[in-house]
């Protein structure tokens, strides 16, 4: 069985994050933060939103569905995400970036990345 309010709890420890200021994120009191990690309490879903955006987590691994493979994206500029998606093609190409010799279409993608990196 799922439990939320630990996966929470968990999620806000590994980031040092205190309760006050993951409510404050939540724009909720430190208490209702409480409330949802011992499960007295379930975050409505808007909130839930929230806590996997700011634990940059998809919603189903927050309602333990979690599915390898994925990754969020929230928060990355148009630019950002299409260099995401570009990578991701590039590495699922045939022979993508198994090859000792990268192509110039990879070091392209690359020298966006640096751009985007060093914003």
């Amino acid at each position: 069985m799922h439990d939320l309010g630990a996966l929470i709890k968990s999620l806000r420890k590994e980031r040092n994050i205190t309760q006050k200021k993951l409510g404050e994120l939540l724009d909720v009191t430190e208490g209702t933060v409480s409330k949802y990690e011992s499960n007295l309490m379930t975050p409505p879903f808007e909130t839930l939103r929230s806590i996997a955006s700011i634990f940059n987590i998809s919603m189903d691994t927050l309602c333990g569905m979690e599915h390898k493979g994925t990754m969020s994206l929230h928060g990355l500029s148009e630019s950002q995400t299409e260099t995401v998606r570009q990578l991701a093609e590039s590495y699922r190409a045939k022979n993508g970036w198994a090859s000792r010799q990268l192509t110039q279409e990879q070091l392209a993608l690359i020298g966006k990345i640096v751009v985007e990196l060093t914003k």
